[in-house]
């Protein structure tokens, strides 16, 4: 480390740096945004926003019942298929899908940049135990949060819409869902089964930076799971006007795909 990052910067420059990075990893996100908004879908032979066919393919893909999981569960159910209509409730509901799906492509296509905007800020404080750990870390989070997601997409996700579809398609009522109520489950869930893989991780490199240990662990379980559930219920999306009520769903709708996961 050379001499100028050795030496101690007063407050407000940090502050200053800190607000610069964060400009930095804020314009690339809007800009890969934007330009996932935009892009053209490639296998329309008109202009069709790609974001668009996406959302489709979501759709299709959580209620198909040719997946190699959900085809014995159908034919032992007799469930010959699922059928969604999805509706807005409002005039931005559409919108607000697309900006939340074009927010998180356009989070993702950044990520790495956002990445090192991060780990250049934080890097002088850094000790070398530390920083030999740090690119490990970040490569297996982004291998087992990506293998969650990709786990909950085609596994967890249609068999958590499976079940709880269950009731009502036995009994022939009609399935009809927000826009944006659907997709938000759909986004949360695939986030929370992607974080749920790098549970071991995470408690792993606390343990080796001796911030956490396995006996301490055991002993608060219950105080971390019942934290978990209550960020569970604060950061899940629901729309509806019922606090009590949405809060419970959103804390059942939420442990589910994790009981699945399991």
């Amino acid at each position: 480390m050379n001499a100028s990052k050795d030496r101690e910067l007063p407050v407000q420059d940090h502050i200053i740096e800190l607000l610069e990075r964060l400009r930095r990893a804020l314009i690339s996100v809007i800009i890969s945004s934007i330009a996932v908004s935009v892009f053209p879908d490639p296998s329309s032979s008109s202009y069709r926003p790609l974001i668009f066919s996406i959302m489709d393919r979501v759709r299709r893909d959580m209620t198909d019942l040719n997946n190699p999981i959900l085809r014995p569960l159908a034919n032992i159910f007799g469930i010959k298929e699922i059928n969604i209509d999805l509706i807005a409730y409002s005039w931005i509901d559409s919108i607000e899908v697309i900006l939340m799906l074009s927010l998180l492509f356009g989070l993702i296509i950044s990520s790495p940049y956002v990445a090192k905007q991060i780990y250049d800020f934080v890097e002088p404080a850094l000790e070398e135990r530390e920083k030999r750990t740090i690119v490990p870390f970040v490569l297996g989070f982004s291998i087992l949060f990506l293998s969650g997601v990709i786990y909950a997409y085609f596994v967890v996700m249609p068999l958590t819409i499976f079940f709880l579809s269950l009731i009502y398609l036995a009994s022939g009522i009609k399935l009809i869902f927000s826009i944006e109520q659907f997709f938000s489950f759909i986004i949360v869930g695939l986030v929370i089964v992607g974080l749920f893989f790098t549970f071991p991780l995470i408690v792993a490199i606390l343990s080796y930076l001796d911030l956490l240990s396995p006996e301490t662990l055991r002993e608060k379980f219950s105080y971390v799971f019942f934290i978990v559930l209550i960020l569970l219920a604060i950061v899940t999306p629901d729309p509806t006007p019922r606090l009590y009520d949405s809060s419970l769903s959103t804390v059942l709708n939420s442990l589910l795909p994790l009981i699945l996961a399991g």
